[in-house]
């Protein structure tokens, strides 16, 4: 039984360094630049239902102008085969995927600071750049942790 375990968890070891060797490498930061593009906007409030169990844990939305978060990425410069451009939520949803070129700015909507925070909305991207045949040749992932911190390459940037 011992045997069936550490071949097991031996196996599991080698997938995850294998998928590790295969990730893209990250953008140079050199070769894009970031900002983030803080607003104000009025949260619509939901209708409410007929009943609503009492829960202690449950948070109260906030009405009036709530911090909204939108993030600008402008690509400075691209390799020669870096011709089109992915991005990709934490679900695993696309949400873009067309054509790039230098000095492109790429914006991502990430909704309420508050719900991107408690990661209720989508709080991590990935943006892909490949070549023609669809082949990733880079990436660029920007993540927001439960408190706030937010990361571009694995690099603290900043605090929602």
């Amino acid at each position: 039984m011992w045997k069936v375990i550490s071949l097991t968890v031996l196996f599991s070891l080698t997938s995850i360094r294998a998928l590790a060797q295969q990730t893209e490498p990250y953008k140079p930061d050199a070769e894009f630049e970031f900002k983030f593009d803080y607003s104000f906007k009025e949260r619509m409030l939901q209708e409410k239902s007929d009943y609503e169990a009492f829960d202690p844990n449950k948070k109260q939305i906030s009405t009036g102008p709530l911090p909204y978060l939108k993030t600008e990425l402008k690509l400075l410069k691209l390799n020669t085969d870096e011709v089109r451009v992915k991005i990709i939520n934490h679900k695993g949803t696309t949400v873009v995927n067309r054509k790039v070129s230098t000095n492109q700015v790429l914006k991502i909507d990430w909704g309420f600071s508050d719900d991107v925070k408690d990661q209720i909305v989508s709080h991590s991207y990935t943006i892909f750049l490949m070549n023609d045949d669809k082949q990733i040749l880079s990436r660029i992932t920007l993540n927001a942790d439960t408190d706030g911190t937010f990361f571009v390459n694995g690099q603290k940037k900043g605090r929602l």
